[in-house]
């Protein structure tokens, strides 16, 4: 599906429109696929809540705007 949506474009000369509708769930087989967590764990509340204050007032870990990683 991500591949004909990025060839779209070429294929249509700009013009091309995409739909889709979610068809059916399907079980996994085999292994269950993990991947690391890419932001705050929401289990660990008061660190979660935290970087969500930074992220929306944009202070850093040093309590600067801007500031600290």
């Amino acid at each position: 599906m991500h591949d004909l949506e990025r060839q779209l474009p070429t294929l249509t000369r700009g013009e091309g429109v995409l739909e889709s509708v979610f068809d059916h769930y399907e079980p996994v087989r085999g292994p269950v696929p993990e991947r690391a967590r890419t932001d705050h764990d929401p289990l660990h509340r008061k660190e979660y809540l935290l970087a969500v204050r930074r992220r929306l007032t944009g202070l850093g870990e040093d309590g600067r705007r801007g500031g600290g990683a």
